[in-house]
């Protein structure tokens, strides 16, 4: 069967010189070729190719374009076609799964690819459920568990557990280090485990994503064996089993190979609880960062996108992953399987500057700003920056909430101890603060009212004019 090919690319010459050659193709149909973002996502929902062939496109990254097709769809072949300066960029496309070929292209490598196994069938892409219908923004993964491929995945973890409740995927992330944003992490953590709906308990997981430097273990007194690390080997030696049993030997394939196999394997939602520790007095759940630094090398892309889908596909109704204060695929990957993301910082120059500087690469990329709650650590009494001035310079929408938080001698003994402040007795501003912040991620039923921004308000110029670059 002949395999679809969406071409992506605003060189109308060189799509329609590569569609004549691919005319009478045994193997490759040209289904559609779009020159725009907008055309894109829709094309993806209407035609549902088998391939995409990712050229250029104005005004758009590809890296990031490349992060949101492959997580939004995952089961999709994806194609780079580079120019010769872009091939600089051909290590981080294979990294994602990407294949990558070079200009001008050749119709015999995209046949070459279009014969190669793939990881799902066009019977059961046809079959699977509508994407989310196109709006203005491109679709981002949802909290809907993505379909399965083929491959060698056992059926348990093909059919994830049926919950009835939603889950609810969050990302806490700050671009500067030392804002807060594990504590942040650790007490909305603990305040949703901690929660009910539906009449039972919010099962919860955090995830400490600085896989290096991780502190959030550290931060519950909590042991950091198991952790990721435990499960990437695990993962490992999953994988060069699935190789051994088709016949070949992993020292033997090549790093492009690996990309095939890691395309067709899938691990069991239910071994997830093996690789975690538990906080006793709240029941949080933690998959902890490694506790050897050097093992954090160890830890690739691959394993990180495995182990993201795999939770998605988990019994748990809180994810809630902590970040490390900078921008690698890790941490991509997380603001992108993310539904809500809590950006966090504090009243500070740099910590300002490094959120809008943040805020700007995401609209860029045309990251929905709706999943964005925008948090201020350690806010005094007498700032210098006010909330208003603060929400000017990230160009935020009036009705647009910053969450404070205040700084007090309980927050800074609560880090101190590893006693979350969630779990203590009594009212601070501070643990209050919280509980607002915890409540606009996840509403309770009462609490969901209409949109705030169907009251719109002129915005009000910045006050700090200074900080424009």
């Amino acid at each position: 069967m002949k395999k679809r090919l969406l071409i992506v690319d605003e060189d109308s010459a060189s799509n329609s010189m590569l569609m004549n050659h691919l005319t009478n193709s045994k193997w490759v149909e040209i289904c559609g070729q779009a020159t725009r973002i907008d055309q894109v996502w829709q094309m993806l929902q209407s035609l549902r190719p088998d391939m995409v062939l990712l050229g250029e496109i104005k005004e758009s990254e590809r890296g990031v374009l490349c992060q949101q097709f492959r997580f939004a769809f995952p089961h999709l072949s994806f194609i780079a076609a580079c120019s010769p300066q872009d091939l600089v960029w051909e290590p981080f496309f294979r990294n994602l799964g990407i294949w990558v070929v070079a200009k001008p292209i050749q119709a015999g490598q995209i046949e070459a690819l279009a014969m190669m196994p793939q990881a799902i069938t066009r019977e059961a892409w046809q079959s699977a459920p509508p994407q989310e219908p196109y709006s203005n923004t491109p679709s981002m993964p949802s909290n809907q568990p993505l379909r399965q491929t083929m491959g060698e995945a056992s059926s348990e973890s093909q059919s994830p557990a049926i919950h009835s409740m939603p889950k609810h995927l969050i990302t806490v992330y700050g671009p500067k280090g030392g804002v807060g944003k594990t504590f942040i992490s650790r007490e909305l953590a603990i305040y949703f485990s901690q929660q009910k709906r539906e009449g039972s308990t919010l099962k919860v997981l955090a995830v400490d994503f600085n896989l290096d430097l991780g502190t959030f273990a550290t931060t519950l007194n909590l042991p950091r064996t198991p952790n990721m690390f435990t499960w990437v080997q695990e993962i490992e030696a999953q994988l060069h089993e699935s190789v051994r049993l088709r016949g070949r030997d992993p020292a033997d394939i090549r790093a492009e190979e690996w990309q095939e196999y890691i395309a067709d394997f899938r691990l069991s939602s239910a071994d997830v609880e093996k690789y975690i520790v538990t906080h006793m007095e709240s029941g949080l759940h933690v998959l902890t960062s490694p506790r050897d630094i050097r093992h954090s090398f160890e830890i690739r892309n691959y394993h990180v996108y495995l182990i993201l889908e795999t939770l998605k596909h988990s019994t748990y109704d809180v994810i809630l992953i902590d970040t490390a204060p900078d921008t690698t695929d890790a941490t991509i990957q997380a603001l992108f399987f993310a539904e809500q993301v809590v950006m966090v910082g504090n009243p500070v120059v740099d910590s300002i500057e490094n959120i809008q500087r943040l805020l700007k690469l995401l609209r860029e990329a045309e990251y929905p700003e709706e999943r964005i709650q925008v948090c201020m650590n350690r806010l005094q009494r007498k700032e210098m920056f006010t909330l208003d001035e603060i929400r000017a310079y990230f160009q935020l929408h009036p009705s647009k909430k910053i969450f404070p938080i205040p700084d007090d001698a309980e927050v800074k003994k609560s880090i101190n101890t590893g006693s979350p402040m969630m779990l203590q007795p009594g009212k601070t501003a501070a643990k209050s603060a919280i509980e607002t912040l915890g409540k606009a991620l996840i509403p309770e039923e009462e609490e969901k009212a209409e949109s705030p921004l169907k009251n719109k308000t002129r915005e009000r110029p910045a006050l700090f004019r200074w900080l424009w670059g």
